[in-house]
């Protein structure tokens, strides 16, 4: 009689286990781009819910070629219910990815049930165990975990969101195609007509759904339907669907190369340097999968080598070849062995927007949250399947428990981590020491705690300077520790450093000034326009010369900075004649 309550109660006990092992993790602060997306962002604190306070705010994420209107909105409705309380913005956000869990439970069922069907091997109770275990391993993974608890990246969880729903409803339209009745395209329209238009409208890379969709296709299901009519129609619809927008995208960026190579001008790498590191850092992701370790993870990755050449590091070339033979091997095993092909290609679909060409920081653990899916399922199906190895399956069925309980084990301990805020920073640095993000997010940290003594004031401001000076050092063509100090000592009215002064300078007329950079400086001008930041007009105008005779500082962002000073009360306004 209770039999058939087991696999529910089990899914039951895998989102309760996963609730506690995120809760201590809910009460950490934001953190790193949490502050400018959601913490400062004003037309997030709506009053009221009615369209023009939804559309303001879900317009406000001007930094994505998208804005990203969903994830936006999404954050102005958490402000409506429960203010800017990062508590409820991260719980949210946990809410998100049980969802995703129970999804990704629903996509592995019906992708294993249409697989072994067309295989005819159909197994639905083995499709919903493995749906189960996957779901288990997913929902565990303390790779996932900045996907939750960097509240920003609702971004992700909501995109992983629509993306992992088009999927699901695209293979319940195959099964009615399989079952012979062609209503089945409805489903498969909107899977991809609905859903991928939501996922990007989250975050751009749910623009990959079709390709998904085609991968899924191609290595599995196979084109399958009972007539040929249906299999010309189905590769059409999902054929036009995935290479369509790959060729306009294509097109587009070669007749208008500067999209792409634009964004290279203010990185300290080049297109051909991304490319090659990448191969590193996809090696490194898919290490984390396999066998996470606690002192490489971490918020921020910005001081992952740069591969400056085939032998430089040496691991360059090999990381590029065995990416070429992890491909190779997926396609010799696409008939034997068709769920590994998957799983790889699934996976290198996940990373195709922010792994390759884009100009976009070199890693973040958060790019790995779908893509992910493609490495634990061919695992946890050869490590569950009877009939891989018979005597063998007690043994892997126990090692796979452990290792649920292992990663269960790793995300609780990374939650109460990042539970203490001053905890997560200071591992980040002893993880990261060359990070430049790491030590000034350290630093901030020490310089707004507030003290309990002048001895303990006094304390807190030297490590908080000591980080700044860090950060400074770790990337000659970075301002943001010569940033914060200069705010820290002018919030506290302290005389100006010139030394200080000149060496900020002299990087604000020199250094690549892309979208950090730019922040960086927008963040002191704001400083000194509300009043916190008390400096003289002599030096407000040393540097806005000096940032505008940066001969890299163009277009837009030139423009954001000579508005940021033009904002200034007019005792302070730089008066050279530069802007003009």
């Amino acid at each position: 009689m209770l039999k058939p309550l087991i696999k529910p109660a089990l899914l039951f006990c895998i989102l309760a286990l996963t609730v506690a092992c995120y809760l201590p993790g809910l009460t950490g602060h934001f953190i790193s781009d949490d502050g400018a997306n959601i913490g400062i962002n004003p037309f997030l604190k709506i009053e009221r819910l009615d369209f023009s306070a939804l559309w303001l705010a879900a317009s406000s994420g001007g930094t994505s070629p998208l804005s990203r209107p969903i994830s936006m909105a999404s954050f102005a409705v958490n402000h409506y219910f429960f203010g800017m309380n990062p508590y409820y913005f991260k719980a949210i956000n946990l809410a998100i990815h049980l969802i995703n869990g129970m999804l990704v439970f629903m996509l592995v069922r019906l992708l294993l049930r249409l697989h072994l069907r067309i295989r005819g091997e159909t197994n639905d109770n083995a499709a919903s165990w493995i749906g189960i275990a996957v779901a288990a391993t997913w929902l565990l993974h303390p790779f996932n975990l900045t996907g939750v608890l960097y509240a920003v990246q609702r971004m992700t969880s909501l995109a992983a969101l629509f993306t992992l729903a088009g999927l699901v409803l695209y293979l319940y339209g195959r099964n009615k195609l399989l079952d012979g009745n062609r209503s089945g395209f409805f489903a498969i329209g909107a899977a991809l007509v609905v859903f991928t238009p939501l996922a990007a409208l989250c975050k751009e890379n749910g623009v990959l759904l079709p390709l998904l969709i085609f991968t899924t296709e191609a290595t599995l299901l196979r084109w399958s339907t009972p007539d040929q009519d249906s299999k010309r129609m189905l590769v059409a619809i999902v054929g036009l669907s995935a290479v369509i927008p790959v060729l306009v995208g294509l097109f587009y960026v070669l007749n208008n190369p500067s999209l792409i190579l634009g964004g290279y001008a203010w990185r300290d790498f080049s297109l051909t340097e991304r490319l090659m590191t990448e191969a590193r850092v996809l090696w490194f992701y898919l290490h984390m999968i396999v066998l996470p370790s606690m002192g490489e993870m971490g918020l921020h990755h910005d001081d992952f080598l740069i591969s400056r050449g085939l032998f430089s590091p040496w691991t360059t070339l090999p990381a590029m070849a065995g990416l070429l033979l992890l491909a190779a091997g997926a396609f010799a095993l696409r008939n034997k062995h068709p769920l590994i092909t998957f799983g790889i290609v699934f996976f290198f679909v996940g990373h195709a927007m922010e792994s390759t060409i884009i100009p976009l920081e070199l890693a973040f653990e958060h790019r790995n949250y779908l893509p992910m899916l493609g490495i634990l399922l061919p695992l946890t199906y050869y490590a569950l399947n009877p009939r891989l190895h018979l005597p063998s399956v007690r043994v892997r069925r126990g090692a796979f428990l452990l290792l649920v309980f292992l990663f269960a084990g790793l995300t609780a301990t990374r939650a109460q981590q990042w539970g203490d805020t001053l905890m997560m920073r200071m591992l980040e640095v002893e993880r990261h020491p060359h990070s430049v993000r790491a030590h000034t997010d350290l630093a901030t940290l020490y310089f707004y705690l507030p003290p309990t003594s002048l001895e303990d004031e006094i304390d807190l401001y030297n490590k908080a300077m000591f980080h700044f000076r860090q950060a400074t050092e770790n990337a000659p063509s970075n301002i943001a520790g010569l940033t914060g100090m200069l705010a820290a000592n002018a919030e506290r009215k302290m005389p100006i450093d010139e030394a200080l002064l000149a060496t900020l300078e002299q990087r604000l007329a020199t250094v690549p000034f892309g979208p950090p950079n730019k922040n960086s400086l927008i963040g002191v001008v704001r400083c000194i326009a509300n009043g916190e930041c008390a400096v003289s007009a002599e030096v407000v105008e040393r540097l806005y010369h000096a940032a505008l005779l940066n001969p890299l500082l163009t277009g837009s962002l030139r423009n954001q900075v000579i508005s940021e000073f033009d904002n200034l009360p007019p005792e302070i306004r730089p008066k050279t004649a530069l802007s003009k």
